[in-house]
């Protein structure tokens, strides 16, 4: 019986270097990095054309701030009022310098409007005047008091649609410490 001879194999390739694709990587690679970096010196060019900041010197210290963006902007101006607040400031009471006393609008394009207005007071009549004080004006108004909290502080909450009023008195020695604070949400921010 014969057997049948195997046909000669054909010869086999050479191997393939694999220097081609780790070359082709690295260019893609620097590709990408080379767009990704003209697309973030393109976009901050943008938006430092679109950023107005405007700084308002109003004297005694005081500075009001203004930055417009085009999603949104910020105000922030250190001046607070009785009317502003909308809450009832103790009569005699001053304005502690430089103290967490400020209006901040926060503005969202096609979003919501918030408001934050903060005042710091001081007065050297007792605590429990300015409670008193206090009990009096707020009334029925308020939605939810705590006397002498954790911290120290009397507080006086008012809750009511998308507006919040607190009115925080703390015994600080010789001077009763008065915070006040308001925060609406949406375009209506009437006190």
């Amino acid at each position: 019986m014969a057997t049948n001879p195997m046909p000669p194999r054909p010869p086999s390739p050479p191997p393939r270097s694999n220097g081609n694709y780790i070359a082709i990587a690295f260019l893609l690679l620097a590709l990408l990095v080379v767009v990704v970096g003209v697309a973030i010196w393109g976009g901050l060019g943008l938006l430092s054309s679109a950023v107005h900041i405007h700084v308002n010197e109003q004297g005694a210290g005081k500075k009001e701030v203004s930055i417009s963006t085009p999603v949104g902007s910020l105000e922030v101006n250190k001046g607070v009022n009785e009317a502003s607040l909308g809450l009832p400031i103790y009569p005699g009471a001053t304005r502690m310098q430089d103290k967490d006393s400020a209006t901040v609008n926060i503005d969202i394009a096609d979003e919501t409007k918030v408001q934050v207005l903060a005042g710091k007071f001081e007065t050297t009549d007792s605590f429990e005047k300015v409670r008193d004080f206090y009990h009096a004006r707020l009334g029925d108004q308020v939605t939810k008091y705590r006397d002498r909290d954790e911290n120290g502080k009397t507080v006086f909450e008012m809750k009511h649609d998308k507006q919040d009023k607190v009115v925080s008195l703390k015994d600080d020695g010789d001077r009763t410490i008065i915070e006040l604070v308001r925060v609406s949400e949406g375009d209506n921010q009437a006190n």
